[in-house]
Formats: structure tokens, sequence, C-alpha cells
């Protein structure tokens, strides 16, 4: 699943330049059901990391102040983190940098979260793994004998 703000666009003019706006918003997988939020709307990026963090302190109860310290510097920087709980619960948060007014954001800038290509990863890894279980299998005994000095009784 991919969401996609191609066509969504802010901008509002400050003495005569375009000031930089930032949206936040999260995906919640839980269950294998996802909840996508907007979080909110900024002009400033270190605003959109603390709301991003904010949300992320209440999904994780157990989080420390460091950690939500931490976290929120991260986003401020990379705009995107992923917390997993456990297997079947997930926390994704984005801030997307809108710049101009009716132009569409660039394809990197526009796509917020992609668990197809995690997904697929994961799947790409596991048949490898399969393949190379079986291919060790085939080739001989399991678990290979120890070579070398032989144990003295």
């Amino acid at each position: 699943m991919a969401i996609n703000f191609a066509t969504i666009t802010v901008y509002i003019h400050k003495k005569g330049k375009i000031a930089m706006f930032y949206i936040v918003n999260s995906l919640i997988t839980e269950k294998g059901q996802q909840t996508f939020s907007l979080i909110g709307l900024t002009d400033d990026k270190n605003k959109a990391a603390e709301m991003a963090a904010e949300v992320y302190k209440d999904y994780n109860k157990n989080a420390s102040f460091q950690n939500i310290e931490m976290i929120t510097e991260w986003l401020a920087t990379r705009r995107k983190y992923s917390f997993r709980k456990d297997k079947e619960h997930r926390l994704q948060l984005a801030i997307t940098e809108a710049k101009e007014l009716n132009q569409p954001l660039a394809p990197e800038a526009g796509l917020v979260f992609s668990a197809a290509a995690e997904e697929e990863e994961l799947s790409r890894r596991m048949s490898q793994a399969l393949f190379e279980g079986q291919h060790t299998a085939s080739r001989g005994e399991f678990p290979p004998k120890a070579t070398g000095c032989p144990l003295e009784g």
C-alpha cells in the first residue's frame, strides 16, 4: 500500500517570499488494519517534528524522555520514523515538505508510506533463505561433520 500526496501543495506569502510548509501524518498498522491520519500543518520543521513525536509518545507509553528527544531530532532531520511494537503493531510517522502553490510534489516527496516495498523485501529474503537452506541440505549431512582434530577419549 502506498499513499501519495502528489497533488497536495500548500504555501503562504511572507514579506514577498514563499514559506515552506510541513504536513505531518501517521500510519498505524494494528493486526492488519491500517489507519492513516493527518496530524497537522506548520511552517516550522522543528515544530512538525515535535508534533510527530507527540504522536509517538501517545502510541508508545513506555518511551523515555531521552527517547522522545532523540526521535524528535531524527524526525527534524530525516522526516520519517517507523516504530514497531511487535509483529502486528506499527507506527509510521512522516513529515512532507510542500514548496510551491499549484505544483505537484516531486515523486520522492509525495510518497509518504510504502509498506509494499518492505513486504516485498521481507518476502524476497525469506525466499532466499529457504532456497539457501534447501541447497545446503541437498549437498550433504546436516549438521555437517566437524573437520580438524579428532577428540581423544
